[in-house]
């Protein structure tokens, strides 16, 4: 296998879905599909030792479903991608999974129409972009973006370098190590953040998670398949 094909692990509880994605994923030439599991607890202990660049996963899964297995992972080896296949588009769920959004898709089955798209998320995620079916963007976004439209005119450079940071998923503190900038000056740049993207009403968390997906759209980083 050509060392610079993308490596996937293909995760499913039902065999013929799993075989199926595998199989067509593996028809791809600069894609090599290099093992199968059928739970996240298997998922977690491949990805450990088979390496993949992106995992494909089903959202609902028996021992450990998707969600759970896709943080265990990105905890241990933070680089490899995830792509989560639900027929849910659960707002907590879904947050929850875009705490970190580098290098992660959340795809609907049921808009998944053709697996060229799988394909292409596949290519996405392995590039550290963020792909997400149109359907979670608009609910998560309140039914569009329009409302936020230029907003990062309204930015100071540093404001946009916060926000920049939070969207390669750091935390506060190490905005805080790789800016050289105090807590309470990062807590006020994400705090100005906020009110000119009109989020300040919305749970911290919810509004950390909306403030990434409107600046990977706008930037062009977001990607809607």
């Amino acid at each position: 296998m050509p060392d610079d094909n993308i490596r996937v692990l293909m995760v499913d509880d039902h065999e013929l879905m799993r075989q199926a994605y595998g199989m067509y994923l593996g028809n791809e030439p600069d894609i090599d599909v290099i093992g199968y599991a059928g739970d996240g607890q298997e998922a977690i202990a491949m990805t450990a030792t088979q390496k993949p660049h992106v995992v494909i996963m089903d959202r609902k899964m028996p021992r450990l479903n998707g969600i759970e297995a896709a943080a265990v992972i990105r905890e241990r080896t933070p680089e490899t991608g995830i792509i989560l296949l639900s027929a849910f588009d659960d707002d907590e769920f879904v947050r929850d999974f875009l705490a970190d959004p580098k290098g992660k898709a959340y795809l609907l089955k049921h808009t998944l129409t053709r697996l060229a798209d799988l394909v292409q998320a596949v290519k996405d995620v392995a590039e550290g972009k963020t792909v997400l079916a149109p359907d979670i963007v608009k609910k998560l976004a309140g039914g569009g973006q329009s409302r936020e439209s230029g907003f990062l005119s309204e930015m100071t450079e540093r404001e946009r370098e916060v926000l920049s940071c939070m969207a390669r998923g750091a935390n506060n503190a190490a905005i805080v190590e790789e800016l050289f900038i105090q807590p309470r000056t990062v807590e006020r740049h994400i705090g100005n953040i906020f009110s000119k993207m009109r989020l300040q009403q919305q749970p911290s968390a919810h509004a950390r998670v909306n403030a990434v997906l409107f600046f990977l759209a706008e930037t062009g980083k977001l990607t809607q398949t």
